[in-house]
């Protein structure tokens, strides 16, 4: 599918402004106020620094000086849980609004897109967090901290913000509708509770939303925005002393509140039944959902349940998978732990395809879930979660965006070192520990399916209470923190100097760029070319699945001991393959652990047995996904564009799109034997690019690489296929599927352009304008902060290395029955871009902008390793991204919206809608 920006609501991708701009608002005067005392050490735990204000806002500062950048996030305490009947979808509908109108700012979403910083705002049940990551730049962080600090208690929450936004929140409504099985999730929830808020959604009931009063909504907000209720952490590359005296002097001139927040107190009732609740929609897949009520994260007993979710729910391991996965009764299994501040849910299920039998399934979900008295939990699958666990805590704490995040979910349940005591709880677990406590409660009384009904006597779990952090921490013993790794340069001549490269005997090029990392990290990126264009006809389908089902199995592993070495060696293993593009593997491990993983993963590679049961499960759920996205508008549009884009070739060619239907009956035809012979005549590594980026000896990996890699090489030949421009344009195709709450729109303006051409530059420049840039680009201001029309709208551009084929992309997501306005706001913006072009403030914004993005990934080691394997198959170094940036830098307004009219053709744009449009129009 076509791969649209990620402009949705919590997740945006942003971009910066002018230094005269943010000198400006540096500049404006703060409250005057005496000089706040300075915030006091707390604690310090594994390289965390614990300070808290005199107004009550606690501090936690994590500096980590590998990455060039720096996450500033703050937590409030406030979440769906804290609202009252008629106010459900407060908290979220507060988070839309704190990206508009501040006492400092028009409009804070459009400033932080100006800036070039990936941004976020989420809210769930006992929390909202607001974040923004940037490269690491004092300035930068000291208008961001001085942003945070603005809307803490400034924000406005106006009437005409709410009005607009309110169409958008209706979107993101709309938008979770259309997934059956989430709705499922919600509604089991929902019968779960009797009383407490957690059984209603986070989003809120929609007649809420819509007659929310502003008053009570600044109320709400007033009484919960306040420092003694938030939590700032700010994790990265920053000067510590200075950064705490800036958080004291921006932070500490807000005022303590006069007002306490009032305790909820609220324990839901021991269930004495089991209940069952049934969804009937039109869905392209089915589901069972098991929810039992546990205490809260805090709680002794919750690293049991982080337990049973990977005995029971894991792929390929997991009993569930095992037992309804693999014979075809489901098409996958899945299971989470609620980790809330009260008592909440254990949650296990399994996904199912249209023709699986609901009842069978249900029935073998709880018989499996509750079979744990006769079927304990074993050795081997406590130390199976217990390694799970382990890489992924420390991929965390490597991870400074994502660890301010998890700590979120802690500061929210109670103390931010809960984390932490997870970790060291789950290290500690025995199976009698933990079978004892899964017995209290995955009992069938405790069990939500539905309906609820009548026993001849009460088999109750224990009530469940919450349980204070400070008493759930008397026994917490804090680890040694990670080592520090280098403050490294990532910039494209950094890189170009320290990047060194070679090429096999057999052909693979190889890329080495050894660097300390915090953690010890090191990401691979491998690329696989193979075929031609005769050897590739008729085997698309192979093609696309060998990619996945190479870690099916191995002529020496079964598929659940490739996972487990893979856990235990603390590695992340991943590997695709295209048709048309060849194959990527990626490889995320540590330095101790590298020559191993680099051993199991070219056992992986070359020695696969695609065994037929592993590759039946592969097929059913590949069946399953194709079938749910026949029914889905954002899969139906952008494939229906793609088709018409490749109806030129012939069935059997590579590059031909085949119907949904089409693909469904292929995968059915699919036997192991054919991906086997796939795998045979044309994986090899002669055709290829092997990249290493992070913390590993050079000396120690090269004989390594030459013993995997250097004798495998694929009998069939190596020619590119050639993708030239299609010869399509104007088209307008359009879909009806019923009963779905939202709607999508794709389009493609195809240019013969290629990211050498001298026109890219200023393409690329377009682009960001056009829809590239968050809240600051033209269709997402227009479409959502203007109209209120989309959720998420925007633009971007493909242009290919090798030939002159390039589109510029377009999509929104809508309410189906506001089609007619959402296609004139695309009309009205793509002819004011060609007749007026761009302005000036927007080329130096868009540049300001497009360079922090470059800034921003080079950070990312895994990103860095794929983009020098891409640089080996096209004979390039970072130096071609510099010259392009500095040709963008270079560029002027005139020459810009020159390119924009020389290229730019809105009737030659292919269109592509899919959605329930018998829906009447919106008045």
């Amino acid at each position: 599918m076509l791969a649209a920006p990620a402009t949705l609501c919590s997740a945006m991708r942003l971009l910066p402004r002018h230094a005269a701009l943010l000198a400006a608002l540096l500049a404006l005067p703060l409250l005057a106020t005496a000089a706040p005392t300075a915030a006091p050490p707390v604690r310090e735990v594994e390289g965390i620094g614990e300070y808290r204000l005199p107004n009550g806002l606690q501090l936690l500062l994590i500096p980590d000086a590998t990455k060039p950048t720096v996450t500033v996030n703050v937590t409030y305490r406030v979440g769906s849980r804290h609202e009252g009947n008629g106010e459900t979808g407060m908290a979220h509908l507060l988070e839309h609004l704190m990206f508009k109108t501040t006492k400092r700012f028009a409009n804070v979403g459009a400033e932080l897109s100006k800036r070039g910083m990936q941004f976020n705002g989420t809210t769930n049940a006992d929390r909202t967090n607001y974040f923004e990551t940037f490269p690491a730049d004092p300035a930068q962080l000291s208008w961001a901290l001085a942003m945070e600090a603005d809307r803490m208690t400034g924000a406005k929450v106006l009437r005409s913000d709410l009005d607009t936004e309110m169409t958008v929140v209706r979107n993101e409504m709309e938008a979770g509708e259309n997934n059956a099985l989430g709705i499922l999730v919600q509604r089991t929830q929902a019968a779960a509770y009797q009383w407490h808020a957690y059984g209603r959604s986070t989003i809120g009931a929609r007649s809420d939303v819509e007659h929310v009063a502003i008053p009570n909504l600044q109320a709400f907000y007033k009484r919960h925005y306040q420092p003694d209720n938030a939590t700032l952490v700010v994790a990265g590359a920053f000067d510590a002393p200075r950064t705490l005296a800036e958080i004291t002097r921006l932070f500490g001139a807000l005022p303590r509140p006069a007002r306490t927040l009032p305790a909820t107190y609220t324990v839901e009732p021991v269930q004495e039944g089991e209940r069952l609740v049934t969804l009937r929609r039109p869905s392209g897949m089915q589901g069972v959902l098991a929810s039992y009520h546990v205490p809260p994260l805090a709680s002794p007993d919750f690293a049991a349940f982080e337990v049973a979710v990977t005995a029971l729910a894991d792929t390929p391991s997991g009993r569930l998978h095992k037992r309804a996965v693999e014979p075809g009764l489901a098409a996958q299994a899945f299971g989470w732990p609620g980790r809330n501040a009260e008592p909440g849910l254990l949650n296990l299920g399994l996904v199912l395809k249209t023709d699986n039998d609901v009842d069978r399934a249900q029935q073998l979900l709880v018989d499996t879930v509750e079979s744990l008295a006769r079927e304990p939990i074993t050795a081997e699958e406590l130390a199976r979660a217990q390694a799970q666990w382990a890489k992924n805590f420390d991929e965390l704490l490597a991870n400074p965006q994502a660890l301010c995040v998890a700590l979120s979910e802690a500061i929210a349940a109670g103390d931010w070192r809960l984390l932490f005591q997870l970790r060291n709880r789950i290290e500690a677990a025995n199976v009698d520990g933990v079978n004892a406590a899964l017995r209290q409660w995955l009992l069938p009384s405790n069990r939500t399916l539905g309906r609820l009904y009548a026993t001849a006597a009460p088999e109750r779990s224990p009530l469940a209470l919450p349980i204070a952090a400070a008493d759930a921490l008397k026994d917490f013993k804090p680890k040694a923190a990670l080592a520090a790794g280098e403050a490294f340069d990532t910039s494209p001549a950094n890189f170009d100097r320290r990047t060194e490269r070679y090429q096999l005997a057999n052909g693979l090029r190889v890329a080495l760029v050894p660097k300390r990392s915090r953690g010890e990290t090191v990401e691979l990126a491998l690329n696989l070319q193979y075929g031609t264009l005769d050897g590739l006809r008729g085997r698309r389908t192979e093609a696309s699945l060998v990619g996945e089902a190479l870690a099916l199995g191995s002529r020496q592993h079964t598929r659940a001991q490739i996972a487990d070495g893979f856990d235990k060696l603390k590695t992340r293993f991943g590997a695709n393959s295209s048709p048309t593009s060849g194959a990527n593997v990626t490889l995320s491990s540590h330095r101790p652990q590298l020559a191993e993983a680099l051993a199991l993963m070219a056992e992986v590679l070359r020695e696969p047995s695609f065994p037929a049961t592993e590759v039946e499960q592969l097929l059913r759920q590949q069946v399953a996904q194709l079938e749910e996205a026949a029914q889905q508008p954002q899969a139906v549009a952008s494939h229906a564009l793609e088709q018409a884009l490749a109806a030129a070739y012939p069935a059997d060619d590579p590059r031909h799109r085949g119907s949904f239907a089409e693909g469904i009956a292929a995968l059915k035809a699919t036997t192991p034997e054919r991906l086997q012979a796939f795998h045979r005549e044309f994986w090899g590594a002669a055709h290829g690019e092997l990249v290493l980026v992070g913390d590993f000896d050079a000396a120690a990996v090269k004989p390594l690489i030459e013993r995997l890699f250097g004798g495998w090489s694929a009998p069939q030949a190596y020619a590119r296929l050639p993708q030239p421009l299609p010869a399509v344009q104007g088209l307008k195709l359009g879909e009806t599927l019923k009963d779905k709450a939202n709607a999508m729109v794709f389009g493609a303006l195809l240019l013969p352009v290629s990211d050498d051409h001298p026109d890219y530059a200023a393409l690329r420049i377009a682009a960001h304008v056009l829809g590239a840039s968050g809240f600051d680009s033209r269709l997402l201001t227009r479409l959502r902060q203007k109209e209120g029309l989309s959720y998420g709208a925007g633009a971007w551009l493909n242009a290919s290395s090798f030939e002159p084929s390039a589109q510029l992309a377009m999509a929104a997501i809508f309410a189906p029955e506001n089609r007619a306005r959402v296609e004139a706001a695309f009309n009205d913006e793509l002819a004011r871009f060609v007749r007026d072009g761009i302005t000036q403030a927007e080329l130096d914004t868009a540049k300001r902008a497009m360079k922090a993005q470059s800034d921003t990934w080079r950070s990312d080691d895994g990103a860095v390793a794929g983009a020098i394997a891409g640089h080996l198959e096209r004979g390039r170094q970072f130096k071609w991204n510099a010259e392009l940036d500095a040709r963008g830098e270079a560029l002027t307004l005139e020459q810009v919206n020159a390119s924009i009219k020389r290229w730019v053709d809105p009737a030659k744009a292919n269109w592509s809608w899919a959605g329930d449009f018998d829906k009447k129009a919106a008045k």
